[in-house]
């Protein structure tokens, strides 16, 4: 089981990304935009597993957040998957430094699969979706 942290300012948003994450057995946490997960990252003893990150938020986007993420040694190697309308994957890619860009919303299938994304899950059996 994988731990997300979804960084989205659109609560219906970030409620479906979380819902999709938790169906597919994985666990999450959330934060309104940047400036929140950088604080949420800067409490945890035992980091995520993967982030999923909105663009496009006030008080700090996604592109500042994931600057200051790969900017600090304890985080830069936390994968990122960017989840916007704002990106097209063929371009964006040797600019954001994101292991993948889903579009929103995104697929269920993006999601089913979100533990290849993960160094530590990604060689075991995917977690069991719950009922």
């Amino acid at each position: 089981m994988c731990t997300v942290l979804i960084v989205e300012d659109h609560a219906d948003t970030r409620e479906a990304l979380a819902e999709l994450v938790e169906a597919e057995g994985h666990a999450h946490f959330q934060a309104n935009d940047g400036r929140e997960a950088l604080h949420w990252l800067s409490e945890q003893k035992t980091l995520p597993c993967l982030i999923l990150l909105d663009l496009r938020m006030p008080v700090m986007d996604g592109w500042d957040f994931l600057e200051t993420l790969r900017a600090n040694p304890g985080w830069s190697d936390i994968p990122v998957i960017v989840v916007s309308v704002t990106v097209k994957p063929d371009r964006s890619k040797p600019v954001m430094r994101a292991q993948d860009y889903w579009s929103k919303p995104p697929d269920p299938n993006q999601v089913a699969n979100l533990h290849l994304h993960c160094e530590a899950h990604r060689c075991l059996p995917k977690p069991q979706p719950r009922p």
